[in-house]
């Protein structure tokens, strides 16, 4: 084929595959709102860590006494298994991020190791953050002796940048599965 055919059959190719802007099917990811813009409308609360359900989901204790999840807000670490619903979505991961799902949960639990080394249980932590999602969880951001616990989880690469309702994006400490190299 020549030089000519050949890159009019690319360009015809690629623009017969690209998305278009009609396409609806997911709906556009929402910006992250930072701290600031959260604080705004949510002022930081003081509270205690009680314990790490994964590494995105601490439960704590503010001034009302009782028990309540938070839910990191902007990222997603990879599940740990911890129940069905978390064996779900690691599955989900897996195949989104193109992970061997025993690799998921161990980054799963990595993440949460890495959570608690940057914020311990029983630490006097902030929540900035009042809005709940559809578990009932308060979504947030978590500040730990003056470090932002999401961004943190990022920046260790134990997170992923989550602009929900998009996909979250894979973190970077969670390897992609290396394709068999040929031996012939």
């Amino acid at each position: 084929m020549s030089r000519p055919a050949l890159a009019l059959l690319l360009v015809t190719s690629w623009l017969a595959c690209r998305p278009t802007s009609t396409d609806t099917t997911r709906p556009a990811p929402a910006p992250i709102p930072t701290r600031d813009e959260v604080a705004a409308t949510a002022p930081p609360e003081p509270c205690t860590l009680l314990r790490w359900e994964d590494g995105d989901t601490p439960y704590v204790r503010c001034a009302d006494g009782k028990e309540d999840p938070v839910r990191l807000l902007g990222i997603d670490t990879p599940e740990s298994g911890f129940d069905d619903n978390s064996i779900r979505r690691a599955r989900w991961q897996s195949e989104l991020w193109h992970v061997p799902f025993e690799a998921v949960l161990a980054c799963g639990k990595a993440a949460t190791t890495t959570a608690k080394e940057i914020c311990p249980e029983g630490s006097a932590i902030e929540v900035v953050g009042a809005a709940r999602d559809r578990y009932k969880r308060r979504l947030g951001y978590v500040v730990c002796g003056g470090v932002e616990v999401n961004g943190a989880l990022v920046a260790r690469g134990a997170a992923g940048r989550y602009p929900f309702p998009g996909d979250p994006e894979r973190p970077t400490g969670c390897p992609i599965a290396q394709e068999p190299t040929d031996r012939n």
